[in-house]
């Protein structure tokens, strides 16, 4: 089994592109268990007001990490999420 995958969205509260982002996710995350159930990882939404360090994302907002790297912003494209986190459970 590979190492717990990190995901992080951060987001900003009232963002319609952040509701629409976190559904899109919470869709890849079903499809991903389903194929991989054992594979461990964890789903973390950071309001960026909250968060110092990730100022740098203001304008890009929903913003998607997995494992510290950005895959994805303003709309989460599934496919290729998904795709990003089934490399890394075969690894």
């Amino acid at each position: 089994m590979s190492e717990r995958i990190q995901i992080t969205m951060i987001v900003r509260t009232g963002c319609h592109l952040c509701v629409a982002a976190e559904a899109a996710l919470a869709r890849v995350i079903g499809r991903f268990n389903a194929e991989h159930p054992d594979q461990p990882y964890n789903v973390t939404l950071t309001d960026i007001s909250d968060q110092v360090d990730y100022q740098r994302f203001t304008d890009e907002l929903p913003v998607l990490l997995i494992n510290g790297e950005q895959v994805s912003f303003w709309k989460i494209d599934e496919n290729r999420v998904f795709d990003r986190l089934q490399s890394l459970a075969q690894s």
